[in-house]
């Protein structure tokens, strides 16, 4: 569907198109007869939007916080644009392509596509073993996997916590595996490492969601964590390919266990490959550089930043600082 922006909508105009409800309400018409009133938004703006017909059928189909679809037609009232809405659909997230969910919710400054595409790029030039390349392929086989991995945050709040968060995080964490496979090459599994980088927050897309535009945990993420659903994920579609070496399942599966290096930080176990620690601090370094890199981008030109709870420090801009 092509989305029409708010600031594209003209008077009498057929609008067919997702928005966001930022608020609804109901009311009663001079005649006794219901309506319900909406604010309806985009990154472009908000519009004013009304159900006229059919409110005791089209009200329940959604709350404030759903994206919905809508078939409309926009009019001119007290030199005001409003839309009139004959049919609503609720828009799963799960079911919004990454482009659409980047028009309601901070998102990456990356290109989704592009990113997308460096990633398969990165896998395909770097892994040669035959099960972890078979490993990989299942899940960039999945649709559903692969529009997540696109959409979702990689996490809540602390790192990477905006659309398209989750793709850029891997993508940039595979780009330093590559390198550092290649300087401790003759200590380090390449394949392991890379795959194990590639599927170490795997459980994430079950774990994390968007909800009435904020990033929250599902019931799954809250009682399992994605350590867990992702070992799961990964150990399933292991069983689904013939001949899997043990010894290579183990490995990789003790790497992605392991990722938050310390059992204090949520890991069942702590490192003990070269593979399993080289993850782990390529995690953390590149979760680290994104929380100083917000702060730089979006600090308004700020020397030092507000205490960082997650960092436990403040935070200084060196770039600004060495031009004092």
């Amino acid at each position: 569907m092509e989305k029409i922006l708010v600031s594209e909508i003209t008077e009498n105009q057929k609008v067919d198109s997702i928005f966001l409800v930022k608020s609804k309400s109901q009311a009663m018409g001079k005649t006794g007869k219901p309506y319900v009133y909406l604010k309806l938004s985009d990154k472009a703006g908000e519009i004013k939007g009304y159900i006229w017909d059919n409110v005791d059928k089209l009200a329940p189909l959604f709350e404030t916080g759903d994206i919905i679809k809508v078939k409309s037609k926009s009019s001119l009232f007290q030199n005001e644009l409003q839309l009139s809405i004959t049919e609503i659909e609720k828009i799963d997230f799960k079911n919004l392509a990454a482009e659409d969910a980047a028009l309601f919710f901070k998102s990456s400054k990356n290109d989704i596509e592009s990113m997308y595409n460096d990633l398969k790029t990165v896998l395909k030039e770097n892994l040669t073993d035959e099960y972890i390349i078979k490993l990989v392929d299942k899940f960039l086989e999945d649709e559903n996997y692969v529009k997540l991995l696109k959409t979702l945050p990689a996490a809540k709040s602390i790192h990477h916590a905006y659309v398209g968060g989750l793709l850029e995080h891997t993508l940039s964490m595979l780009k330093i595996g590559v390198f550092l496979a290649g300087h401790y090459k003759n200590y380090v599994i390449k394949d392991v490492l890379l795959a194990a980088v590639f599927l170490h927050d795997a459980g994430k897309i079950e774990e994390l969601k968007i909800k009435n535009n904020v990033i929250e945990y599902s019931d799954e993420g809250r009682l399992l964590g994605h350590i867990v659903l992702g070992s799961s994920a990964v150990e399933k579609r292991i069983s689904e390919i013939n001949g899997f070496p043990e010894n290579l399942k183990l490995i990789l599966i003790h790497s992605i266990i392991s990722h938050h290096g310390e059992m204090e930080y949520g890991s069942p176990k702590r490192p003990k490959t070269t593979e399993a620690f080289l993850l782990h601090y390529i995690d953390n370094m590149d979760s680290k550089i994104n929380q100083i890199s917000d702060f730089i981008d979006n600090g308004d030109n700020a020397l030092w930043s507000q205490y960082s709870k997650p960092l436990d420090r403040y935070l200084l801009n060196s770039l600004l600082f060495l031009k004092r």
